[in-house]
């Protein structure tokens, strides 16, 4: 099946499989569900903090990332999603986002009224399993992500932050080998690790002098992989994927 007559929930499906094994009829509902699809543009806030939102976002194409603002309008990057990811899902139990959503890039949604998950979710426990699964590992993600800003130096930040979105792009299909899709800007890369766009280019251009990354417009291509790992104190456990074979060759 191509891409363009794939399911639009197809992305989604391979993760949740990814994380617990579905059946037919896991898969079956998941693709029941009633959904539309939406085009969103670059920067543009899908989600905004106190908003109570009724639908879950499934990510057809493209990046969308979470953040907060502080009292004086500086912003932190939380996370970044990508291609499969579900987003949203845990408001469907607090009510309120606590925090922003925004486009990273320009991306198509697949939005899935919050009702219609849950009772799906009610109506087949493995699915339920699946989602509950990946939000765990979004959390033990958002950990690592705090140790990167709180312990580790700005070169490791940097380096940690590249190794991480190499290996879930890879598992996501959407690069390989070395080469993959690089959404974030020097600000953002900044806004993510804590540090100044200034201080970010100083860390990007030693990581390329040091022959490890050569990081341009929209692409990151990977020239050592274990120097890399090794620059950023990676090791992708947390992650809890299936190990990421082309990744190390």
């Amino acid at each position: 099946m191509t891409r363009s007559a794939e399911h639009a929930l197809a992305p989604l499906i391979r993760k949740l499989d990814r994380r617990v094994k579905l059946g037919a009829v896991e898969i079956e509902a998941l693709e029941r569900l009633p959904h539309y699809i939406a085009e969103v543009d670059r920067g543009r806030f899908i989600v905004r903090e106190g908003d109570k939102p009724g639908h879950c976002m499934a990510i057809v194409e493209g990046f969308i990332y979470r953040n907060k603002i502080t009292g004086d309008g500086g912003r932190q990057i939380l996370s970044v999603h990508l291609h499969g990811d579900l987003v949203c899902a845990h408001d469907q139990l607090l009510g309120e986002a606590d925090h922003n959503i925004q486009a990273l890039t320009r991306a198509r949604l697949a939005y899935i009224p919050q009702a219609a998950l849950l009772a799906a979710f009610e109506a087949h426990p493995v699915l339920a399993r699946a989602v509950w699964r990946d939000n765990l590992i979004d959390g033990s993600v958002a950990r690592e992500w705090l140790l990167n800003v709180g312990r580790r130096n700005a070169r490791q930040r940097v380096a940690h932050m590249i190794c991480e979105m190499a290996v879930r792009s890879e598992a996501a299909g959407l690069g390989s080998g070395s080469k993959y899709v690089w959404p974030l800007t020097q600000e953002q890369i900044g806004d993510a690790s804590g540090l100044t766009s200034v201080h970010t280019n100083r860390i990007i251009q030693s990581l390329r002098r040091d022959e490890l990354v050569k990081l341009g417009r929209g692409e990151v291509r990977i020239v050592d992989w274990l120097g890399l790992q090794l620059a950023g104190d990676f090791r992708s456990s947390y992650l809890h994927e299936q190990d990421q074979a082309r990744l190390a060759a």
